[in-house]
């Protein structure tokens, strides 16, 4: 996701010289404009930092065969 999202930006970056950010939020307050390559590698990040510290938990012990 992340890879998806940064390719989409230098694809931008190289064909247009710039990235294109389209989508505006309008409302009672100010956020940045964003596209969906930003988006993409927010979640890429997000899922990174949530899953990427978890160890596989050890293999339960089995009992030898008699």
């Amino acid at each position: 996701v992340t890879a998806a999202g940064a390719i989409g930006n230098i694809v931008d970056r190289i064909r247009l010289g710039y990235v294109v950010d389209f989508i505006y939020w309008h409302g009672g307050f100010t956020w940045p404009n964003f596209n969906v390559a930003d988006i993409l590698v927010c979640t890429g990040v997000g899922i990174l930092l949530v899953f990427g510290n978890r160890t596989k938990a050890p293999d339960a012990k089995v009992a030898p065969a008699r």
